[in-house]
């Protein structure tokens, strides 16, 4: 049996220090992040946190032989492509320390579209050549103006959901598209003996927010439907009753000096009603009157042609 190589040994006795240290132990997925983007979020990271790739297997065997207590879950979410992210941030800090990781990135082929990927009507760098064949093989509508390749029509080139093939890849960024967004997936985190689940970690500030206000929106449109007093729709419930007031005393013809302003607004819009209509009815006659003149005129004009050809056969008869 051969003994493991020195570096892994290393390897596992640095997560394990990690692992019993004070600072919060995340296990992050990498996969599909390009080495240039690793480097780009750990500058991001500098004075936050520190990032380091692992093997799953290495950081599975550290998870066995370290003396922390529950890290059955953490080795439960330890798979696939993964780095370790430790930070001295409080764990409800750290969704936004990773979204704040986020960027954009070309496709490589074979990712799925996460929305509607719309090239623009535009012109292109590209001179006349071989990228016109290539850009209308993907479907999209070009042209040749002044020396350069014009996309003439907006195009939705990949569909939400969908996978973006290696052909439009290349489409894509050779028109610097950048259409993925990547960064680092949190799978869970571990700190003072506690595990942190992916779907606690994810939570921001700003989705907290977000949430209450829809939460908030939502109960006050079934408060207001369902007519339950609470204070926070009083205000729409007041507006709501003057407007059925207004209207009910409008309908009965209950006039008094708090409502006269909508008799006379409804008096002008009938007046101008009835002007129209009246309008119409007169350009009508007008047009009867004068297809009327039209046809009597016809009708001379053809009484006129039998008399001149009558007279002419009893000349010559």
């Amino acid at each position: 049996m051969t003994n493991p190589a020195a570096w892994k040994l290393e390897e596992v006795k640095d997560i394990k220090a990690k692992l019993g240290s004070k600072d919060l132990f995340a296990v992050v997925g990498i996969k599909g992040i390009r080495n240039s983007q690793l480097q780009k979020i750990r500058r991001d990271l500098k004075g936050k946190g520190t990032l380091k790739v692992v093997r799953a297997s290495l950081l599975n065997k550290a998870l066995d032989e370290s003396k922390a207590k529950n890290l059955d879950r953490l080795k439960e979410v330890s798979k696939g492509q993964l780095a370790i992210l430790t930070t001295s941030e409080h764990p409800a800090k750290l969704g936004e320390i990773l979204e704040g990781t986020r960027q954009k990135a070309a496709a490589r082929g074979g990712e799925l579209a996460d929305h509607d990927i719309i090239i623009e009507a535009k012109e292109t760098s590209f001179p006349p050549g071989p990228m016109v064949s290539e850009f209308q093989k993907a479907g999209l509508q070009t042209s040749i103006e002044k020396g350069k390749i014009v996309i003439k029509k907006d195009a939705v080139f990949v569909r939400a959901g969908e996978p973006i093939s290696r052909e439009k890849a290349k489409i894509l960024e050779k028109l610097e598209i950048l259409p993925l967004t990547v960064g680092l997936e949190i799978l869970g985190a571990y700190g003072e003996e506690v595990f942190y689940s992916r779907d606690a970690l994810s939570l921001t500030s700003r989705s907290i927010t977000e949430s209450v206000a829809r939460a908030l929106a939502e109960a006050k449109s079934i408060a207001l439907s369902t007519t339950y007093l609470v204070r926070e729709i009083i205000p729409e419930l007041l507006v709501k009753a003057r407007v059925a007031a207004e209207s009910l005393a409008v309908e009965s013809k209950y006039l008094d000096e708090s409502n006269i302003e909508l008799f006379i607004l409804k008096a002008i819009r009938e007046a101008n009603a009835l002007s129209s209509a009246t309008l119409g009815e007169e350009v009508q006659g007008s047009k009867e009157t004068a297809e009327s003149k039209k046809e009597e005129k016809s009708e001379e004009k053809g009484a006129s042609d039998e008399d001149v050809s009558s007279g002419l056969g009893a000349l010559f008869g």
